[in-house]
Formats: C-alpha cells, sequence, structure tokens
C-alpha cells in the first residue's frame, strides 16, 4: 500500500497490471488514473473457499475502511501471475544457463528479498534456513522471478545483486553460517547445557547483545524495505528469524508511537510495517526454530538446570525433587519464549498482507510464501481530509480493513497506515547522492569488492566512535602512471551510521589518493588495499554501518556493511573496544584504535590467515578501575577448540584504556574454514559482589 499526495498527476498502478483476459507481449503500458486528492493504494489477494484466486472482482465489490469510516474506492486492477513454479529438483545445464540470463525489468513478475536475520537465529536456526533456502532455490522458482538473499548481521565484500542466476544464490547460502553477535545461543529453545557463550558469568553481557542486535534487525530490515520500493513485479520480504521481544499486549490499541512511549521494539517494528505498506512490500516471516517444544529435549543437561529467579541461568542442583522442579520451570519458559517470538513475526508479517510460518518442513514453509505471491488486486481509494499530518503535527496510525460484498472470500491485504505524506520524487542524484545511494541499498551493482572490519571504542573528551577498517580490491581500481615508477589512483569514500529507525545518524563523506611504487602495486594485486575511517556515535546501542567507495576515474563503485554494537561506556559499565588481529607478534606495538596512526596490513584488513600463523590481538579495556581477568578462547560453529589460561590485567593508574592482548597459534592441521576469536573480561563490582562486571568481544576470521 503506497499514500502519495498528488495534483492532477497521472498514477500507474504497477508495471504488472493487466487484466486477466490480456496477454501482450512486454513491453506494454498499464493502465493509468487521474486523479487530484490524497491516494491511498492498497496491494490484496482475494482467495475462495479452496484457496484459489479469485479474479473477476471490479471496484464495485470492495469496501475499504479507514479506522473503520468506509473510504471511496476510486479503481480496483486484478494482476495475474504465473501459476506455478518448475518443479524439478534437478536441472539441466541449459536449464541453469537460462536461470543466469538477465531478464528486462518489464518481464519480473515476483521479486523476492530473503533477509535472514542472523542477528536473530540460532545455530540450530541457521541451519534450518539454509535447508529451506535450498529447498526454496531448487523447486519454487519462476523464470520470471528475481532474488537477494541478504544478512541483518553483514554485508561482506561484493554484494550479490538481484539475481535469477540458482547457481550465485546457492553458493550465497552455503556461505550462511552462525553470527557470534546473534541474540540466540546455540539452541533456539533453550538447552540446559554449557553452550556458545560458556559460563554463566557471561550472560549479563549477553543481555545487552540481546537489545543491541534487535536495533541492528530493525536497521536492515528499514533498509531493505525502503530499498525494495523501485525493484520491478510483486514485491515481497521473506525474513527468516527467530524473533524479537515484542510489547503487544491483547486487546491493544495499534498507535503511532511517541516520543516517551518506552516500547522501543515495537516503535521499530511499526516503522518497519510503515515503509513496507508505503513501498508497495508484503512481508512474509518464516521462524527459524520451526516448532518448539516446551518439553525434555535429548540434549538437556539436568545437573545444570534452571534457578527459580532466571528459567535459563547455569544452576547446580543437589537433589531429584529440586531438579524436577527445575525442568518444569524451564518447559514454561520454553513455551513463554516460543510464544512470544511467533507473535511478533506474526504481527510484522500480517500488518502488512502477508503471514507467518512455524514448521519444521523448512523447504514447504519457504514453498508455502511462494505459492501465496501469485495473482493479486491494486485498490485505490480516497482518504478521509486530515488522513496525512502536516509538517508540525505528529502522524497517526491508521487502520486499514478490506472487505468484498461476494460471500465465501478471504481477502489478506496490509493494515495500517502511518499518516506521513510520501515525499516529493527525486530529481536525478549527483555523483556524491549516488554514492550514498550505493551505501544504503542492499540492491547497489557494486563492481570494486570491499569488506569492512567495524572496532567500536571510546576516547576521552572525544565520546564513542567506530573505526572501520576497509579492505578494497586493487584489481578493480584504475592505478595510473604516476612520477618516479608510481602508480596512483583517487577514491571517493562515504560512510553512514543508520539506526533502528532506517534514519542515517551520523556520516563521513571523504575522499583519499593512494601512491605506490610499481612493486607496491603488484603487491597489492595480490594482498588488496586498507584504508581506515573513523565515524563518531552520538549514542551507545546497535546500528548499521554502510560504507560505499568509488574509483573516481573509471567511476567504479563497491559496498559493504554490517551490524556493530556501541558500548555505553559513559554509564561507567566495564566495556571493550573492537578487537584487531594481525599476523605474528605485533600486539605490544599496537596504536589505540582512535589514534590517527592506527593502521592494518591489507592481509589483516581481510581477516584470511594460513595453517600455523601466529596470531596477535589486542583490544582496549574501559572503566576498569580494578583488576580485570581475561580470558581467551577460540570457537568454531558452536564448538569451543581452545580456551587459554585466564590472565589479570591492573589498569593504568592514570585512568586511560588498559590492553588486553596476546598471541594464539593457529596450527598447522586446522581446517579451513571460519572462526571465531573470542575475549571475556570480569571484574568485581563492589555495589553488587555476587554478581561480577563482565564484557565480551568477539571477531571472526577464516583459515586458508
Amino acid at each position: 500500500m503506497t499514500a502519495t499526495r498528488l495534483s492532477a498527476i497521472v498514477v500507474a498502478c504497477t508495471a504488472a497490471a493487466v487484466a486477466a483476459s490480456q496477454a501482450p507481449p512486454p513491453p506494454f503500458q498499464p493502465p493509468t488514473f487521474r486523479v487530484a486528492v490524497d491516494l491511498v493504494s492498497i496491494d490484496a489477494v482475494i482467495t475462495d473457499g479452496k484457496g484459489e484466486p479469485v479474479r473477476d472482482l471490479t471496484a464495485a465489490d470492495f469496501v475499504v475502511l479507514q479506522n473503520g469510516k468506509p473510504q471511496k474506492v476510486m479503481f480496483a486492477q486484478f494482476v495475474p501471475l504465473a501459476a506455478a513454479a518448475p518443479g524439478a529438483a534437478t536441472r539441466s545445464s541449459a536449464e541453469s544457463a537460462e536461470s543466469a540470463a538477465p531478464i528486462t525489468r518489464e518481464q519480473v513478475q515476483r521479486t523476492f528479498v530473503i533477509v535472514v536475520d542472523d542477528l536473530g537465529l540460532s545455530f540450530e536456526g541457521i541451519d534450518n534456513v539454509r535447508r529451506g533456502l535450498r529447498g526454496f532455490l531448487d523447486t519454487a522458482l519462476l523464470p520470471t522471478d528475481l532474488v537477494l538473499i541478504v544478512r541483518t548481521g553483514e554485508a561482506r565484500s561484493l554484494l550479490q545483486p538481484l539475481t535469477r542466476d540458482r547457481e550465485a544464490l546457492r553458493a550465497t547460502v552455503d556461505a550462511l553460517q552462525y553470527n557470534m553477535m546473534s541474540r540466540k545461543a546455540i539452541w533456539p529453545s533453550g538447552d540446559i547445557v554449557q553452550g556458545l557463550h560458556g559460563p554463566e558469568i557471561e550472560e549479563s553481557a549477553n543481555d545487552m547483545q540481546r537489545s543491541t542486535s534487535v536495533a541492528g534487525t530493525m536497521a536492515a530490515l528499514n533498509l531493505a524495505v525502503r530499498a525494495a520500493r523501485d525493484v520491478p513485479g510483486r514485491k515481497t520480504v521473506v525474513v527468516a528469524s527467530e524473533g524479537f521481544p515484542l510489547s503487544l499486549k491483547p486487546g491493544e490499541a495499534m498507535r503511532f508511537p511517541g516520543k516517551d512511549d518506552n516500547s522501543r521494539v515495537r516503535s521499530d517494528t511499526d516503522g518497519v510495517i510503515d515503509q513496507a505498506t508505503r513501498s508497495g512490500v508484503v512481508i512474509y516471516t518464516i521462524n527459524g526454530a520451526g516448532l518448539v517444544t516446551g518439553g525434555p529435549r535429548a540434549s538437556d543437561d539436568y545437573h545444570q538446570t534452571t534457578d527459580t529467579r532466571d528459567p535459563f541461568a547455569s544452576h547446580e542442583y543437589q537433589g531429584g525433587e529440586e531438579m524436577a522442579a527445575g525442568a518444569r520451570r524451564l518447559a514454561a519458559a520454553r513455551g513463554a519464549d516460543s510464544a512470544i517470538e511467533q507473535a511478533s513475526l506474526a504481527y510484522l508479517a500480517e500488518q502488512t498482507g502477508g503471514f507467518a510460518v512455524a514448521s519444521n518442513d523448512f523447504p514447504g514453509a519457504f514453498t508455502r510464501v511462494t505459492r501465496d505471491v501469485r495473482d493479486y488486486y491494486v485498490i485505490g481509494y480516497e482518504p478521509d481530509l486530515g488522513t496525512f499530518a502536516p509538517k508540525d503535527k505528529s502522524p497517526r496510525l491508521n487502520t486499514i480493513t478490506v472487505k468484498v460484498k461476494r460471500s465465501g472470500v478471504r481477502v489478506r491485504s496490509s493494515k495500517e497506515l502511518i499518516g506521513v505524506t510520501d515525499p516529493e520524487p527525486p530529481s536525478p542524484p549527483t555523483p556524491a547522492q549516488q554514492l550514498v545511494l550505493a551505501a544504503r541499498s542492499p540492491f547497489s551493482a557494486t563492481t570494486i569488492a570491499v569488506q569492512a572490519t567495524n572496532l567500536p571504542g571510546y576516547a576521552p573528551g572525544r565520546g564513542l566512535f567506530v573505526r572501520t577498517v576497509l579492505h578494497l580490491d586493487a584489481h578493480a581500481l584504475t592505478l595510473a602512471n604516476g612520477a618516479n615508477n608510481t602508480r596512483t589512483a583517487t577514491v571517493d569514500l562515504v560512510g553512514l551510521v543508520i539506526n533502528s529507525d532506517g534514519v542515517q545518524v551520523d556520516t563521513i563523506a571523504t575522499g583519499f589518493d593512494v601512491t605506490l611504487q610499481n612493486a607496491e602495486a603488484a603487491q597489492a594485486m595480490t594482498d588488496g588495499l586498507a584504508y581506515t575511517a573513523r565515524l563518531p556515535i552520538k549514542n551507545p546501542g546497535g546500528y548499521q554501518l554502510r560504507f560505499a567507495v568509488r574509483d573516481r576515474h573509471s567511476g567504479a563503485v563497491g559496498s559493504a556493511g554490517g551490524f556493530v554494537s556501541v558500548p555505553n561506556v559513559a554509564s561507567g559499565a566495564l566495556a571493550l573496544s573492537g578487537l584487531v588481529l594481525r599476523a605474528g607478534d605485533q600486539t605490544a606495538a599496537l596504536e589505540s584504535i582512535d589514534s590517527d596512526r592506527f593502521s592494518v596490513r591489507p592481509a589483516d584488513a581481510l581477516r584470511v590467515y594460513a595453517r600455523g600463523t601466529r596470531l596477535s590481538y589486542a583490544c582496549e579495556v574501559y572503566n576498569a578501575g580494578q583488576p580485570v581477568q581475561v580470558v581467551t578462547s577460540i570457537w568454531r560453529g558452536k564448538d569451543r577448540l581452545t580456551v587459554q589460561p585466564p590472565v589479570q590485567l591492573v589498569p593504568p593508574a592514570n585512568g586511560v584504556p588498559a590492553f588486553a592482548s596476546g598471541v594464539v597459534n593457529l596450527g598447522a592441521d586446522l581446517p579451513a574454514g571460519t572462526y571465531v576469536l573470542q575475549i571475556v573480561a570480569t571484574s568485581d563490582n563492589p555495589k553488587q559482589p555476587k554478581k561480577p562486571r563482565v564484557a565480551v568481544q568477539r571477531m571472526s576470521f577464516d583459515v586458508k
């Protein structure tokens, strides 16, 4: 559903709209409607008792209610789509080549944006989503579909554009892996085991991780939905997640959250729904946890079960009766958590006209969604005066209800609209604006491979910041011949900090010159180039950081981005900066990440190391105040491979940050793959002696 203020201009229903009896070859001109008032258009799916689409309705058959009051229906246009996808799981080479061939914008009937919420999926949930996506790619796609798969946690290297190339999409699916910044641990149902996050002492640190990662999820969803506005065909966003806490009480009236509303997650969710409404996007959600039971699981260890205060906290029980009581509390907590998570996913989907799926048949869950994205109606109505708030007034959350006068049919459509008029169409963007668009949009077609490593930090007097290390593929840059046997290139850079509302809250715009001796230029072709940028951050929390670079000579563009959690150092909490990794014994010479002299080699910016490497690490410790114990470990997936003996740090007397540093050896027989280095810092808490202060930091790296 899209709301736009119009004044005697032509409004196109949709680039795909065409009467059911017509089948003109693309391209063709859709029907147009001339109006001189505010217009709201809604996408609606109408089915009969057997679930089949109803195709013969007209504007006279529809009733649209806004806040319970009938509105004037101006048009209703049926948009037919192909009926079924080819079902062959195994395809010939000719069919694979056909799927890779480009198609024109006018030929696209459906666009799927698959948002894998790796900030809200457990290790098991990621595996479930991978299985579901493989089935989706094998059996559910049409020749006229385009697909994009994005993650909420990270957008690494060269971004995959919208495509129908199954092989490219399969490679993206195979690369999905568990994110150590996820608010979910190994199992989605709270198994009673010493899992990924290790000892109980880390749980207090995870509380912040959970809250900030929800903000990262919402920011990424906002970006994906806004960018989907201009894609061709029926626009569908499928969110694979295990949900988030949502303040939505039974019978609670929907409203636009005000400044004093404490329900931040609810506010962010309504913002995503409104963006989907305005962009003509339908959201479906798939619960990566599947159908979760509160009963015992084979992996449960009831010797390490729950206490009365926190059903998921580690606690040693002495007797069988106490153990049984703990198991009952765990079952109740599992059921409650599962209901909350599914309710949040259902709310997000149903308010846009989609639905939520919770099933252990994950390929079937994706297939159910794709079968629903089919023939639909575009309905336009004239809303009440005052629906759209003036600039100096607070907007109102309007409820929308679509009904059909014919009996025996089912209607599914968007259900709410925030009364803010769409902005006027922008003029053609300048080169600088194009770079900003490339940074914001996950759909950007990029030709420079870029990878970003985000290191949050704090500097007394300057506040919070993120030091970002960018790795650029030098092959995509134009290295011109310079003086004295040098090669030069000039690169423009934009960095954006985006909050959970999808709003850009901080930015940098700069440029840098690359000057290399011929030998250095040859090495850059192998190792790439590294550049560091510093972005100021006003407030702690979870953000999406997006970067775009442009070769000023050729115009080639690259973009990268990802989630970052910025700690609340000003509150006095124990906190760690981002982890810096370097090959070799270099920790003693490490500069503060706030220093203008801070730099890393291109190989360290890429974070790919050979077997047998001595890998040094370091991070800054904020608000230590007293001795801090640091424990370092290496993980692969759900398995902790090594853990080093605890190290005691004594903070400097002058109040500057302490450094936690060390070296780990990557074994010569270490399998290739992705690993995570984790640091857990603890210190005594004078105010709560039984609850030590805890800070956790992690960084992934690859072994080749």
